[in-house]
């Protein structure tokens, strides 16, 4: 079996039939070497199939510190908060990510911190558009007035968890697959009943 042997099941059919006729990205794995098409690719770095990059947990905490300042007798004089976040990274495939690092040459590193950069400047104007998009979801519905009550402001330590696995990301890869091939949702739900 050669390094460079490819898996059938990493180059959906519709890419591979389109690829006859016109120019669609087939790609190799830098970590594995087999040839994968845009729907296989990992979600979390394209230089790699969804096999070999998708073991990664985001965790994303909202802390609050409260700080109270106190008179010589011990009353409260006032209360001001604090608020930060704090990201971490988690998984295997984030634990080679950081050995490939030292592993760079100093071209070799400007190069991927410039391609990064783009990615991450594309990433996050996508996210402004969806969430402008969503803030302005109710844009023209009608304003409904609220009558008496009382209201309360709560404080409390958000935290925000994604995970991709490898099997997650597999199945979503086949499900892009099968829609790219013309297959409806409906289709799809009625193949997997059976």
């Amino acid at each position: 079996m050669s390094v460079f042997e490819d898996s059938p099941n990493s180059v959906c059919p519709t890419c591979l039939a389109s690829n006859l006729l016109t120019e669609i990205k087939i790609a190799r794995c830098v970590k594995c070497f087999k040839l994968y098409c845009t729907h296989f690719a990992s979600t979390i770095d394209p230089l790699y199939c969804v096999e070999c990059l998708s073991d990664i947990t985001l965790f994303k905490e909202t802390m609050t510190k409260t700080y109270e300042r106190t008179d010589e007798e011990g009353n409260v004089t006032s209360t001001y908060k604090k608020r930060a976040k704090h990201v971490r990274l988690e998984g295997l495939n984030w634990l080679f990510s950081q050995r490939k690092i030292i592993s760079l040459s100093d071209d070799e590193l400007e190069l991927s911190i410039e391609y990064h950069r783009e990615i991450l400047s594309g990433m996050l104007d996508e996210r402004e558009t969806r969430k402008n998009a969503y803030m302005h979801r109710f844009a023209n519905a009608p304003l409904l007035k609220k009558e008496g009550g009382t209201e309360a402001s709560v404080t409390t330590k958000t935290t925000k968890r994604i995970k991709s696995t490898t099997e997650g990301a597999k199945v979503s890869s086949v499900l892009k697959a099968m829609m790219a091939s013309g297959m409806t949702p409906q289709q799809i739900m009625e193949m997997l009943s059976k």
